[in-house]
């Protein structure tokens, strides 16, 4: 973690100590007692349905060696914990971060889009890795309060940084820009997605354009050419501009496309000077689109063509992200639990299609914040299951009841519906059969993972774990 004195603090947050060593130097930052260690800077934040403030004694009863607060004076807490008065805490704690970024010569990498953040991000920060020390976003640590927290997470030896921008209303990325100062920013796609907070798709890329309109002239804009809305907030950038893709506007392409099954694909990277054959240990073409935003990134960023090459091939697929659990009775699970979209759904059914097996299954749990296209989207699911060659489909929460009825109305035979993942899980612990591979998918809220842990206590612990 960054290293800095509490003068230094103070300034970086344009506050006030009002009591404490000015030369006391802090290392380590918390914004939650729940898991504070002894000698960290507690952030008091104070949000719509929280404060923080309340916090502050037990917080310097575990240990914190300062707390920013922005109300009270020193005494009115106990023990003797430094006190940092700011305006505005959770402002606090991004000028923080901002301050920490720019006193240290880093590349800076930002990744937003609406599905294949994380995934962008793990494999741009494996090839950053080989090429020189990196810091990378760890968790769900992508929004105003965990992206300043990564950024004080910066050590002096770090070179890079890639980080993960996520947004749910307008004005989110103008902020996440204004802190990072990327000197790559990165938009994967403009999806339908947080429709309950957009009026429309083009809304949507306008917010996810905030990323390219917050970055200085001198950084560099890498977008997907083949995904109109990145592309039409993407091209008013000043500076340069490099876009990925399968198609012929792609400066970034990838060519002689070979799947290999569960293990993977092959392909070759062009637009990076020479062709680049590369292979990643994803299956899909969307993990191939994911590919070419993180080489073209790293590009941007100094990687040369070997550490591209060598950082694509050792990123594994995360928990709940697109990862093929193995388990005891060959049952085999997609587990992409951690969220869900309409496309992003459609992209994974397309995944599923190339892989080989006795049944295939599709657990799928409701798609949220879709907003007014929520039945529609349900109901186009049902039916892009019904044709993709699965043989069950179980369909969980209130809106994919839609997606079962259409399944239905398509002509597949197997469809089940369940109101919560719990009852579906308990049906398919008992129904598994030898050969089975099951797709598990579903937005955060819908706690699709309960699938896969009745999963794992009636068959076992997956293999290879």
């Amino acid at each position: 973690m960054a290293r800095i004195s509490l003068a230094e603090a103070a300034r970086g947050t344009i506050g006030v100590l009002l009591r404490g060593d000015p030369d006391t130097m802090v290392e380590s930052y918390s914004i939650d007692t729940r898991t504070l260690k002894v000698g960290e800077l507690f952030f008091a934040l104070v949000g719509p349905n929280h404060d923080a403030h309340r916090f502050v004694p037990e917080a310097i009863r575990q240990g914190a060696k300062a707390v920013v607060i922005s109300r009270g004076r020193a005494g009115d807490f106990p023990g003797e914990a430094a006190i940092l008065r700011v305006a505005d805490t959770t402002q606090a704690l991004q000028d923080l971060a901002h301050w920490v970024r720019q006193r240290q010569p880093l590349r800076v990498l930002g990744i937003t889009g609406s599905s294949g953040k994380t995934t962008t991000k793990e494999m741009s920060a494996a090839v950053m890795e080989e090429a020189m020390p990196t810091l990378k976003s760890t968790g769900n640590l992508n929004n105003s309060y965990g992206l300043p927290l990564c950024l004080l997470g910066v050590q002096p030896e770090h070179q890079a940084a890639v980080l993960e921008m996520g947004m749910s209303y307008p004005g989110e990325l103008s902020r996440l820009a204004a802190i990072a100062n990327p000197d790559v920013g990165v938009l994967l796609n403009v999806h339908p997605v947080h429709l309950e907070h957009f009026h429309s798709l083009s809304a949507i890329a306008e917010a996810k354009g905030e990323l390219f309109r917050g970055m200085r002239e001198q950084a560099v804009a890498v977008y997907n050419a083949d995904d109109p809305e990145a592309a039409r907030v993407a091209l008013p950038f000043p500076g340069e501009k490099i876009g990925f893709g399968f198609g012929e506007s792609a400066r970034v392409r990838a060519i002689d496309l070979e799947p290999q099954g569960e293990e993977g694909t092959a392909f070759v990277i062009s637009g990076l000077g020479q062709p680049l054959p590369v292979q990643i240990p994803f299956p899909g073409r969307h993990h191939v689109a994911n590919a070419l935003a993180a080489a073209a990134a790293a590009h941007a960023a100094g990687a040369g063509s070997d550490a591209i090459r060598r950082g694509l091939a050792r990123t594994r697929p995360l928990p709940m992200r697109g990862a093929l659990l193995r388990f005891p009775g060959d049952i085999r699970v997609l587990d992409e639990t951690y969220n869900s979209n309409p496309k992003a759904m459609e992209r994974t059914l397309e995944t599923l299609s190339g892989m080989v097996a006795l049944r295939k299954v599709v657990v799928s749990g409701d798609m949220l914040e879709l907003g007014p296209i929520e039945d529609q989207a349900h109901r186009l699911l049902g039916e892009q299951v019904a044709r993709s060659g699965v043989s069950l489909l179980v369909a969980v929460g209130p809106l994919s009841k839609h997606a079962a009825e259409s399944a239905q109305a398509a002509g597949m035979e197997e469809v089940r519906h369940f109101e919560d993942s719990s009852s579906a899980a308990a049906f398919l612990a008992r129904v598994l059969q030898p050969g089975d591979l099951l797709l598990v998918k579903g937005s955060r809220g819908m706690a699709m993972e309960r699938v896969v842990d009745a999963i794992r206590a009636s068959r076992g612990q997956e293999e290879g774990a």
